[in-house]
C-alpha cells in the first residue's frame, strides 16, 4: 500500500487588509469574551492575596499593586504521601507533631488553580471597590490601580483590603494588604532562607525537614538587628525568597511570631508542587527580577541588600550594585559557609566595589555592621 496521499487543494488567498482586520477584531473580542465567560468564586474556591507594595501619588491618593491567586483545594487521599515520596521524606518516621506541620505546610500544594474567576477588592476605610481581571490558567490575577487614601490622622503604612465575590457578600477570610512605601527613605531587601530563618539550603534533606516538618527557627539576633533598622523613619522591608507562594502563610507567621518588622513579601510564582524546588537559574532570575522591579518602582529610595552565602546572594547583590551603584547603600551577607571575608569567592565577587559597602556577617562572632540611625 502506498503512503502517498492526494494533495489538498490550495487554501484561498485572503487579502492582507482582510487578515489584518480579522486579527484586530479577534484581538479586541478576546478580552471581552474572557470577561463574559468569567464567573465569581464558588463556595469551595479561595483567594490568596500576596502582600505587595503601594506608593503615595502627588494628589494624595495611593497607587497599589494587587496580586492574588485563586484556587480550589483538592481533598484526595494519598496526596500527602505522594508529595512526601517526591520530596524523599518518610511520613511514618516523623513524629505526630512533624506530620501535622507537614500536612499544614503542604496544604496549598494540593490545589487546582482556577481560571476565569472574578473577584472584586474593597479597600478598608473607603468606598472604593475595584474589579480584578479574570484569573488566568495559573489562577493568577494582578491589578495596579489608584485609590483614595483611607481617612486617618496618621500616615498609612499598610493599605488594607478584602475580597468580595458578589453584592454585599464579603469574604473576610480573603484579606489582603499592601505596604505603602514613601518616595524617599531606605528599603531593606532581605532574603529569607538562611538569612533570617535557619533552613540549611545546601543540605537537601535538612532543607526539606526544616521547611516542611520542623518548627521554623529564626537566625540568631537578626530580628533585633532589623527592629533597630526599622526605627529610622520611612524604612521599609521587602522579604525576597525563591520559596513558592504556597509557603506564604507559614512564612508570614514566621515573620510575625519572631518579631521581624512586617514587610512586603516576594515569593516565586509557582502553583504546582513539581516546581517546588527551583533550579539555580530560576532562583537567580526571580531575585534579580524582583530587585529590579523595586528599584524601578521607587527611584528616589536607597537600598540595603541582605542575604547569605548558602546560595548566590553575594553574586546577585554584587551584580545589582554594579548596575545601580548610586542606589545601593550596603550589602550584608550572613556567612553560613565559613568562608570569611578574605576568601577567594568574596574577593572575586566584590572586586572593584568599595570595601566599606559590603559586609560579611559571621553568625556567631560578628556584630551587625550597619548603624540603625542616620
Amino acid at each position: 500500500m502506498s503512503d502517498e496521499r492526494p494533495a489538498l487543494p490550495p487554501a484561498p488567498q485572503l487579502k492582507r487588509r482582510s487578515v489584518v482586520m480579522g486579527t484586530a477584531l479577534l484581538a479586541g473580542l478576546a478580552p471581552l469574551q474572557a470577561l463574559q465567560a468569567a464567573e465569581p468564586l464558588e463556595p469551595d474556591e479561595e483567594a490568596l492575596f500576596m502582600p505587595g507594595t503601594a506608593r503615595p501619588t502627588a494628589d494624595g491618593r495611593i497607587e497599589v499593586d494587587i496580586h492574588a491567586w485563586i484556587f480550589e483545594r483538592e481533598r484526595r487521599w494519598g496526596l500527602n504521601a505522594a508529595l512526601a515520596r517526591y520530596l524523599g521524606l518518610n511520613l511514618k518516621t516523623l513524629s505526630p507533631a512533624a506530620r501535622l506541620r507537614f500536612n499544614q505546610r503542604t496544604a496549598l500544594f494540593h490545589t487546582e488553580s482556577e481560571e476565569g474567576k472574578l473577584i472584586d477588592v474593597v479597600f478598608d476605610g473607603t468606598q472604593t471597590r475595584v474589579k480584578m481581571p479574570p484569573s488566568t490558567a495559573d489562577g493568577r490575577t494582578n491589578l495596579r490601580v489608584v485609590v483614595d487614601a483611607p481617612r486617618t490622622a496618621a500616615p498609612v503604612q499598610w493599605l488594607q483590603f478584602h475580597g468580595v465575590t458578589g453584592p454585599g457578600e464579603l469574604l473576610h477570610r480573603f484579606r489582603g494588604q499592601a505596604l505603602v512605601v514613601p518616595p524617599e527613605g531606605v528599603s531593606v531587601i532581605s532574603d529569607i532562607d538562611d538569612t533570617i530563618k535557619r533552613t540549611q539550603v545546601r543540605d537537601r534533606r535538612e532543607m526539606l525537614l526544616n521547611t516542611f516538618a520542623r518548627r521554623f527557627e529564626a537566625a540568631p539576633r537578626m530580628a533585633a538587628y532589623y527592629r533597630a533598622l526599622a526605627q529610622v523613619p520611612d524604612t521599609r522591608f521587602h522579604y525576597l525568597s525563591a520559596s513558592p507562594i504556597q509557603l506564604y502563610p507559614a512564612l508570614a507567621d514566621f515573620v510575625r511570631d519572631n518579631d521581624f518588622p512586617a514587610g512586603s513579601m516576594h515569593l516565586r510564582e509557582s502553583t504546582a508542587w513539581r516546581t517546588l524546588i527551583p533550579g539555580a537559574e530560576d532562583s537567580r532570575a526571580h531575585k534579580l527580577g524582583v530587585i529590579d522591579r523595586l528599584l524601578t518602582e521607587f527611584p528616589q529610595r536607597r537600598f540595603v541588600l541582605v542575604g547569605d552565602s548558602g546560595e548566590a546572594d553575594p553574586e546577585i547583590y554584587a551584580q545589582v550594585y554594579r548596575a545601580n551603584p548610586q542606589r545601593i547603600d550596603s550589602i550584608v551577607i550572613r556567612d553560613v559557609t565559613d568562608e570569611g571575608r578574605l576568601s577567594d569567592r568574596y574577593r572575586a565577587t566584590f572586586e572593584g566595589i568599595d570595601a566599606v559597602l559590603w559586609h560579611i556577617l559571621m553568625p556567631d562572632t560578628t556584630a551587625w555592621p550597619l548603624q540603625a540611625s542616620r
